[in-house]
């Protein structure tokens, strides 16, 4: 095999089994809950916590990712990274209390964070020409682990205890290391220390805004749901547990086709773009309208609406690269938009377990939803302008 092949293998087994890794974390823990609760006491405040770690995690590695990136190169950085989700996945499992949980979970997402930061990096350095076909194939990788991760997570903790299933994952992320450990010669920095200020100019340009706040809608639906929609469903529903369980599964599993079939799509026509933006606005909230005045027969259907709401994440990282023309502007608007979209999470997460347990129903939690998706609309505006972000930073 030749050496440029043989760096390009390595590159997508690497991608691959990162990507498979980035969703384990998240999806894992609110099935098993009740099962948890049978050996350490978790109130549920401190399951909002539990719900708040991930995105609050992410929007954490959006600063703590860029800095090693631009100075040790991305290689040597996703290493750290997998030995920190490896660590995370171990403390859940053998944790003694809430608080060796939390951080358990805040320590493994860190880590699943940064790689979403680095992910469209590794596709834009070692698959320049391809970039919507390797985004679709790591994305639908992401998806799968989510789906994965909330479907079998109830069955194991069935047979083999929550602890078990919690720590499995580990196994998984140390196969990462294996590819990985052969392109470390290649770890040189992303970016130039006299370029540093462009990850602070990067809010600057609409369109880069606009991609944070495509992000920051689909983060909302999505991390809201991790953390909340099993407990929602059979409290607002009047579904099993076991049937929540399954749905929050069915909410993952929308994922897939969308992250096979968005990055193409967006990449070979660049004016279904903001199409898709309007597809994800009119499918959230259509979701959280059903969730609130529909049929309770017809509960898996509002889960399906709102599991196409976040259509729109795989078209934001694949924009990352399409509306960008540098590696530097690819890391700094991936920092910036995963910073804010993160971060607006982690309250809105918050927020909902709050307004659950002031006002002892979930409608207003729904209504926070349904206003959360009118950031769609400018988005759809901005995207639909085509812009490239380092042009309008005057680079």
């Amino acid at each position: 095999m030749k050496l440029a092949n043989r760096g390009r293998f390595l590159a997508i087994a690497t991608i691959a089994l990162l990507a498979i890794n980035l969703r384990t974390a998240v999806s894992s823990i609110s099935p098993v809950v009740s099962y948890i609760q049978q050996d350490i006491a978790l109130p549920i405040v401190t399951i909002g916590l539990l719900g708040i770690a991930a995105p609050l995690s992410f929007a954490l590695a959006s600063s703590l990712s860029y800095r090693p990136a631009r100075f040790m190169g991305v290689e040597k950085t996703l290493l750290l990274t997998v030995l920190m989700i490896i660590t995370g996945h171990l403390l859940r499992a053998f944790a003694w209390d809430a608080t060796a949980l939390f951080f358990g979970s805040l320590l493994s997402l860190l880590g699943m964070g940064i790689g979403n930061v680095l992910l469209p990096v590794m596709v834009r350095k070692y698959f320049p020409n391809r970039v919507g076909l390797v985004s679709s194939f790591y994305l639908t990788l992401t998806a799968i682990s989510a789906t994965m991760a909330s479907f079998v997570a109830v069955p194991i903790s069935e047979v083999a205890g929550w602890r078990f299933s919690l720590g499995q994952w580990a196994l998984l992320a140390l196969l990462t290391i294996a590819p990985l450990s052969f392109l470390l010669r290649n770890s040189t920095p992303e970016v130039k220390a006299e370029r540093a200020e462009g990850h602070k100019a990067i809010w600057r340009s609409p369109t880069a805004v606009a991609i944070a706040g495509m992000q920051a809608v689909t983060a909302i639906i999505g991390y809201v749901s991790f953390a909340w929609l099993p407990l929602l469903l059979v409290e607002h529903q009047g579904v099993s547990v076991i049937e929540g369980g399954l749905l929050l599964s069915l909410f993952a599993l929308i994922g897939l086709p969308i992250s096979l079939i968005m990055p193409i799509l967006s990449t070979r026509y660049p004016r279904s773009q903001s199409s898709i933006v309007w597809f994800s606005f009119v499918s959230g909230v259509t979701g959280t309208l059903g969730l609130l005045f529909g049929d309770t027969s017809l509960t898996w259907l509002w889960v399906v609406a709102f599991g196409f709401g976040p259509t729109m994440f795989p078209l934001a990282l694949t924009l990352f690269n399409l509306r960008a023309r540098e590696r530097a502007t690819v890391l700094a608007v991936s920092a910036f938009g995963q910073g804010v979209s993160y971060s607006t999470a982690s309250v809105m997460v918050f927020s909902v377990g709050v307004l659950r347990e002031v006002t002892g129903s979930w409608d207003a939690s729904l209504w926070l939803l349904f206003a959360s998706c009118l950031i769609a609309i400018p988005v759809a505006l901005q995207i639909r302008k085509g812009h490239i972000i380092d042009d309008e930073l005057g680079r």
